[in-house]
Parts: structure tokens; sequence; C-alpha cells
């Protein structure tokens, strides 16, 4: 029982000991598990949040301890091993993160591998998908990588890449490329038609460098013409003996014998000339071609045949080498674009749309293509075709560039519809496309626009980021002149030079300024504009010295003008300047002054320096005599003219101002053997200016019979009389007490000639029936000027009062004062009254017995009273009768 007893204690002890164990390791279990589920969570939402933030990070080898990649990773591994489409569906999803921007080092990878791809435009079709997401910078990167490694074809891949994902090329990219398409004529045509304009100084001469090498010497021409003048300049003084791609040979020559030093570190082009590395680039894209045997050089040479061939007219010879090529050659982008062009260039609109057509329907065409039909369609006068056109293209997955936009916007603005103008920039602004100098320069060519249209496109220069260069600021200074407005010049001027222009401006923007300037009469600003070309050593043209003359000579400083060209034409570089139109605005300086002495000065310096005067300087000097009235000096002057070399024959200008310089003197018979001559031997017919200056001559010295035998020549050479020349007939005619004959003339002239008689003329009608007695007629003549329904004026008034008052018809004379004014019984003219000139009234008063008399006070009262109705209805503005 003992051991039993024993033996049970024990198992009990053993079986407690073993659950003990079992509970013990059981708690343990269920306390660790709980520990992992936690801690499991805990990494977890660690590694969530570690994922999170390498999505939005932009920055590329940040190491995480989780092995899972980050979208970043995953995309470059895809490029990587050429899988374009899983790269784009991550690079889309980062975008996503990223406001819909690809960041610039992902998409410089994307660009990268799908310019080496052999399957392109596979590639190209995928990343349709990230079109607008991409900015210049990558695309730079990648131009300036693919050119280094020498892989061309790379080249020509990313501008079309560029082209297909609306990718903006920076000035460095346009550089890149022209680099690159050194021996491709269209490739080149094709990026010089691209860049925006002005070109960069590096840009066009890495152009005209290729161009040496391609042997298009139309695309040189081109270059220049989009260049600013200043570069313009320099490059066609650069290249006038040679290329400027050996130039560039001989300079690299040079620089070699120098150290290895300046080869190692080459200039900037944006910073400083690039010419001198072209040649070695040049070099290096021709062995990278030899070497690359994949870059589509036929077709490019056969696009730039097509559109050689259009250029010349040849369209059937455009044909012939596009039918020659094979369908796969033929369909590209950049030989349909070549063929359209040529189709325009020849005027075939029609069968440029049909390529166009094609083009669209096999999705070869780019936004090129839909700007050449732009161009087509505004060429050939339908606009309202292109508009279609561009609407067309908005509705792409394309986008519209400005070229696409500017073409429209010139037309609007050509046929002087600023507001449809308006609306387009309006249209370019919701696109995203923010207007440019090019924008700015076309609105500023309207035909006459309004200072507040100027304003509004100074405003759009004001926004625009880049700097206004200095064709657009050519722009400017015209329409400020056109608007006559210096002071927003001045401004638009300050902001030209504080970006740094002032030491680049050429000399005819400087001609243009002090024109504008001249015309503002701010000589102080005149001079210091001149003052500061010639700092900036900018050498004037004559054009800028004819302006800066002008300005001087409008202003009343002819004398400061010829100090300016005798200092000029004292020193040998500035000698050439001074030509025969400079002494010529100095010659009407001094005669429109009278200082006939000075002009006499000017001419026979004029002579000794062998500056050959023209007719206009000949016409000018006679102009001086016949006003100083000095013309016993015609007879040299005219023997000067037939003995100049070339001999100067006179013209109707000249005979016209020897007949008002004859007549003016006195001397009518000899004006009369002026244009007998003018008739025999210089072969020329008078016009009624001459007739006119004959006929004052004869009022002055009242030769009525020779005035009539005048009006008779007049009838027989077919020259209908004007206003002016009734005037002095019927003012002569009065005088001479001839007053019927005057009444004859004006009634045969008016019914020949259907000319409606002016108040200038009744005027003089009415005065001549006064002095010839006839008050009743003179009164006469004025109702029937009311009948007709011309108005009177206040001179017409005047002449009628005075003339009753001194035939003693007082009465009367108060009643055409109460007429002038508007009251009374007399007929009255339509619209607002004339009035009476200052002291006309006082002589009626004076008549009718002075300010005491009834009837005086009685006719001032009406005046007065109808004076203060006439105040109120023009808003308490005061009226003097």
């Amino acid at each position: 029982m003992a051991i039993t007893s024993s033996f049970e204690s024990i198992v009990i002890t053993n079986v407690t000991e073993y659950l003990s164990c079992v509970w013990m390791e059981l708690t343990l279990a269920i306390f660790a598990a709980l520990s992992y589920f936690v801690l499991s969570r805990r990494a977890a939402t660690s590694k969530a949040s570690r994922k999170l933030l390498s999505m939005h990070s932009p920055k590329e080898g940040l190491q995480d301890s989780d092995p899972e990649p980050t979208l970043a990773q995953m995309a470059t591994k895809a490029l990587r091993q050429g899988n374009i489409k899983d790269a784009v569906a991550f690079v889309r999803q980062l975008a996503g993160t990223q406001a819909g921007r690809v960041p610039a080092n992902i998409a410089f990878r994307v660009l990268a591998a799908i310019a080496r791809t052999a399957k392109f435009e596979d590639a190209l079709a995928e990343v349709l998908v990230l079109k607008g997401k991409i900015h210049s910078g990558p695309l730079e990167a990648a131009t300036a990588d693919a050119l280094k490694c020498g892989n061309l074809g790379a080249c020509y891949r990313l501008d079309q890449a560029a082209t297909a994902l609306s990718i903006a090329k920076s000035q460095q990219t346009f550089q890149t490329l022209a680099t690159a398409y050194a021996t491709d004529a269209a490739a080149m045509r094709q990026l010089v038609h691209e860049a925006p304009t002005p070109f960069s100084k590096a840009f066009a001469e890495l152009v005209l460098g290729a161009q040496a090498v391609v042997n298009d010497p139309t695309l040189a021409a081109e270059v220049l013409d989009k260049l600013n003048h200043v570069d313009a300049a320099a490059l066609k003084r650069r290249s006038s003996s040679q290329s400027l791609a050996s130039r560039s040979t001989s300079a690299s020559a040079d620089g070699s014998e120098k150290g290895s030093s300046n080869r190692s570190s080459p200039r900037n082009s944006s910073e400083g000339d690039s010419a001198l590395r072209t040649d070695s680039l040049l070099e290096t894209c021709k062995a990278a071609a030899a070497a690359n045997p994949k870059i589509p050089q036929e077709i490019a040479m056969r696009a730039n045949d097509i559109r050689s061939c259009g250029r010349n007219g040849d369209l059937a010879g455009a044909l012939k080498v596009f039918e020659r090529l094979d369908q796969q050659k033929a369909e590209t982008t950049l030989v349909i674009n070549s063929i359209m062009d040529a189709c325009l260039a020849c005027k075939d609109l029609q069968k440029a749309f049909d390529y166009f057509s094609q083009a669209k329907s096999k999705q070869l065409a780019d936004v090129v293509s839909y700007n050449t039909m732009i161009k087509g369609y505004l060429a050939n006068g339908q606009e309202s075709v292109a508009r279609q056109i561009l609407s067309e293209l908005s509705q792409t997955e394309m986008t519209a560039t400005r070229p696409s936009y500017h073409g429209l916007l010139n037309a609007r603005v050509m046929a002087g519809d600023l507001r449809g103008a308006w609306k387009l920039i309006a249209d370019m602004q919701l696109a995203d496309l923010s207007p440019n100098a090019i924008t700015c320069a076309i609105l500023l060519k309207a035909k006459s626009p309004s200072l507040s249209e100027v304003s509004k496109v100074l405003a759009l220069i004001d926004a625009m980021q880049e700097p206004m260069d200095e064709v657009l600021f050519l722009s400017v200074v015209d329409a400020c002149i056109r608007t006559k407005n210096t002071d927003k010049l001045a401004r638009q001027m300050d902001r030209f030079m504080r970006q740094g222009n002032a030491a680049g401006l050429s000399a005819p923007t400087y001609g243009m300024m002090i024109k504008a300037f001249g015309q503002a009469r701010d000589i102080d600003k005149v001079w210091s504009l001149w003052k500061q070309m010639n700092g900036c050593k900018v050498v004037p043209t004559s054009v800028t010295l004819g302006c800066m003359v002008e300005a001087l000579v409008a202003n009343g400083y002819t004398a400061d003008a010829w100090q300016l060209v005798c200092k000029l034409q004292a020193e040998q570089s500035t000698r050439p300047l001074v030509n025969t139109i400079i002494y010529s605005s100095i010659l009407k300086g001094f005669a429109s002054a009278r200082e006939t002495a000075k002009v006499m000065t000017v001419y026979q310096e004029m002579k000794s320096q062998k500056i050959s005067p023209n007719r206009i300087t000949y016409n000018t000097i006679m102009n001086a005599f016949a006003q100083s009235g000095q013309m016993q000096r015609v007879p040299a002057l005219l023997d000067d003219m037939t003995n100049a070399e070339p001999a100067v024959k006179p013209d109707i200008v000249t005979y016209s101002t020897m007949v008002k310089g004859f007549c003016n003197s006195g001397n009518v018979d000899q004006a009369l053997r002026v244009v007998k001559d003018m008739k025999v031997k210089g072969g020329c017919t008078p016009d009624e200016v001459i007739y006119n200056s004959l006929l004052g001559g004869c009022a002055k010295e009242h030769r009525c019979d020779d005035a009539l035998q005048l009006l008779q020549d007049m009838r027989e050479c077919g020259i209908a009389p004007s206003n002016y020349t009734l005037s002095m007939l019927v003012k002569l005619m009065g005088r001479a007490r001839r007053i019927n004959q005057a009444f004859t003339i004006l009634e045969d002239i008016s019914n020949e000639h259907n000319l409606q008689i002016n108040i200038q003329v009744y005027t003089c009608l009415i005065q001549g029936c006064f002095n010839c007695g006839q008050a009743g007629r003179a009164l006469e003549v004025h109702k029937k000027i009311i009948a007709e329904g011309v108005s009177p004026d206040a001179m017409t008034y005047s002449v009628l009062i005075r003339g009753c008052l001194q035939a003693g018809m007082v009465d009367k004379a108060a009643d055409l004062a109460r007429c002038a004014c508007g009251c009374g019984p007399m007929e009255k003219c339509r619209g607002d009254p004339p009035g009476l000139p200052a002291g006309c009234l006082d002589e009626v008063v004076a008549a009718l017995g002075g300010p005491g008399d009834e009837n005086a006070r009685k006719l001032t009262k009406e005046l007065e009273d109808f004076q203060k109705k006439v105040s109120q209805k023009h808003g308490g503005a005061d009226r003097k009768w």
C-alpha cells in the first residue's frame, strides 16, 4: 500500500509537472505568434511608406533595404531590357505622381531607348501616350549624347520623336541637330523652317558651315534673311570670299599650334564664336555618317531633290523623283511633306491636298504637314479652308505650333481685321502658345493701327519671357512713328537698352529712332542717339545720316545739320556717307528759311566736292530763288542744269516753280514766256498749278484779257478748273468791274464740268457785286447760297454786312447779323450758325447809332439771348459772335 501510494504520488507529480511545461510552452507560443503578427504589420506599413516615398522622389540611386523596386527602377530595368511597352506603363504611373510630367532622368532614358531601337516606328507608337509630358531638357541631353557617340541616326529619330511627342526644342537642340544634319540638305532645310526666328548667331553659323558641304546655295540666303541685321551683316562679311566651313578649318589649324589646352576645352556656342569649332564637328559628323549605314541618306537626298524641283517650278520632275521611290521609302513623313511642298511651290493646291489626304489616311501627317497645307490655302486666298485645317489639327493628338496660327494671323492683319487677329491671339493662348516676337511683329504690321492697338501689342511684348530682338524692336519703332507715340517708344527703347542691346544695334535701327524723335521734335533725344551710336562704334550709313539731317532740318536746325555734314565730309572714313540727297535736305532747310546766300554756299560746296546735283537739288534751289524774289539767278541755274554730266532736264516742278517765282515778282510776261518754252522745248504740258499761278499773277496786275485767254488754254488742254481757279477769276473780274462776265464764267464752268461752287468763290462774287455797286445782286447771291445748301462762313457774312453798311443799308446789315447768329427774319443756313468775326457787330451797332440807340440795344439783346441758348446747347461753352 505504501508502495502504491508512493507510485501514485510520483505519477501525479510528474503529470502535473508535464502539464505545467505544456502550458508554459503553449503560452510562449501564443505570445510569440502575437508578437510576430504585430511586428509583421509594422514592417509592412514601413515598407509601404518607403515605397510611396520612392515613387514621389525624383532622385535615383536611393538605396533601400527592401528588395521591392520603385516604379522608376522598374521603368529603367524595362528600358534596359528593350521592353518599351512595359517601361511606358511604369512611366505613365510615375508621371501621374509628378503632376503629369515625366521626370527628366526617366524621360532621357525613354528618348535614348527609342532612338537606339531597331524598331523605331513601333517604339514611337508605344511612347505616343506620353505626348506633351516631356519637356525640352531631356531632348537636349539625348541629342547631345547621340551626337557625341557619332550616332547620327539617333539624332534623326530624336527629331522625329520630338515632333510626334510635342517636345519643344531648345536653342542648343537646334544647334546639335544642325551639326548632325551637316550632310543632309533636306533635313537641314526642314530644321531651318522649324527654328524660331530671328536665328541665334551660333545656329546660323552651324547651318552656313554645313551649307558648304551640302552645296545648297539657297539655304544661305534664307538663313541670312532670318538673322537680325547685325549678325547677318557680320556673317555676310565673313563668308564673302570663302565658305564659313573653310574659315573654321583655317581657324582650327591656327589654333592647333597653340597647344592642346585650347582643343580640350572648346567654347560654348551660345557664349562665343561657334564658327571656331564648326569644322571639327563637321569632320566628326562625316566620319560618323560613313561608319553608320543605317542613316536614311537616300530618303533625305530624294526629299531634297523633290523640294529642289518644286522651287524651280518643275512639278513634273518632282513627281518623277517621288514615283521612282519604292513604297516603303515614299511612305515617310519627310518625303510626303517634300512632295506637298513642291506641289504648293508650283501652285498645284489640289495635288498637294491629295497627298495630304493620303498622309492622313496612313497616319503619316505631322504638324509640318498641316502647317504646309494652311500656308498653301492662305497663299491661294482660301482662308476659310485654312481655318478648317487648323481646327482639324487641334482635334488630333498633335499639338498646333505657333506657325500654325501665324499664317492666319498675318492674313487677318493684312485684311485690316484687327478684331479677328486678336481672336486668333486668344485662341493661341488657350492652346498654351504664348505670343512670341514673330507674333507681335505680325500684329505691328497693321496698315493703320490705332494708338490703343499698338498699346495692346506692347503689352504682349512686355509679357514675353524672351528678350526683344532687333527685328521686333524695329517693328515697334515703326508702329510708334506711325501712331506718333514717342512716349511708349521711349519706354520700349529703355527696356531694349537694359537688355544689353545698345552695342548690338544696327545703323538702320538708330536711323529709325532718330527719325521718330525728330518727328516728335525732341532734338535732345536725337543728339543723344547720335552720340550713343558713335560711342558704340556703330558706323552710320547714308540712310542713318539722312535721318539725322532731316530731323535737324525739320526742326529748324539746318545750320547744325550743315556743320555735322562738313565734319563728316572732312573725315576720309565718313566722306562717302555724304551724298546728293543729304545736300538736298540741307538746301531745302536754308531755302525754307529764305537764306539764299547759304543755299548758294551749300550748292558751291556740293560742286567742289564733285557730288552731282539731281533734279530735286535744282528744284530746291529754284524754289529758294522764287521765295526770295531773286529770279535773276534763274538763267545761270538753267545753264548749270544743261551743262551737268549727265544733263538734268527741267520737269513740271521746275517750270511750275519758275512760273510762280516770276508771277510773285510781278513779271507775268516772263512767266508766260516760260510756259511757251515749256510747251515747245521742254515737251511738258502745263498743269492746273501752273495755270493758277499765272491767273494769280494776272489778278495782281488786273490783266483780265490775259486771264480769259489762259482759261481758254486750259479748256483746250483738257484741264478742268477748280474752285481755286474760279475764285481768282471772279476776284479779277470784280476788281475790273466786269461782274456780269464773272456770273457767266461761273455758270458756264459749273455746267461744263459739273462743279459745285464753294463758299469761297461765292464770297468773292459777293465782294465783286459790292465793288460794282450792285448791293441787291449781292443779297441775291446770298439767297442762292442758302437755296443750294451751301453753308456761309463768318467771312461771307462779314463781306455782306460791311458791303451793306457801305451802301447805306443799315437795317439790312442788322438783319444779316441776326442771320449769321441764327435768328431774325432772313432765311438761315443749315447746321450751326457761323457767327460773326470780331469787330463786325460793333460796326453794325455804331451804324445804328451807338450802344445808346434803341435798335442797337435790341439787336445786342437778341444776339446775347441767342448766345446763351447756344451756350447751353453746347454744354456751357462760351461762343463769341
